[in-house]
């Protein structure tokens, strides 16, 4: 079985059954990315708020712009996170 389906498959099951909500946390702004399961949910939520007022105070605070968007993403990566959306 191929990598990319195998990961469809695990993504579509967790949606189905409402396990994929650990992986995510409260919004931030417009965008609230997901991540996998192996990490530090309360590690990955500092890191996200730390992104977030990052890019807050280099940009307009407009979370839901793509270049805000793009940016806080790159913060999340930069981190070591391996971002699903």
């Amino acid at each position: 079985m191929p990598k990319s389906l195998l990961l469809f498959t695990l993504l579509a099951i967790q949606g189905c059954s409402g396990a994929g909500a650990w992986m995510s946390t409260s919004s931030l702004g417009d965008y609230n990315p997901l991540t996998v399961p192996t990490v530090d949910i309360e590690k990955y939520k500092q890191d996200k708020q730390a992104c977030y007022k990052q890019v807050q105070s280099q940009t307009d605070a407009n979370m839901s712009q793509n270049y805000n968007v793009v940016k806080f993403r790159e913060c999340l990566i930069q981190k070591g996170y391996v971002l699903l959306s």
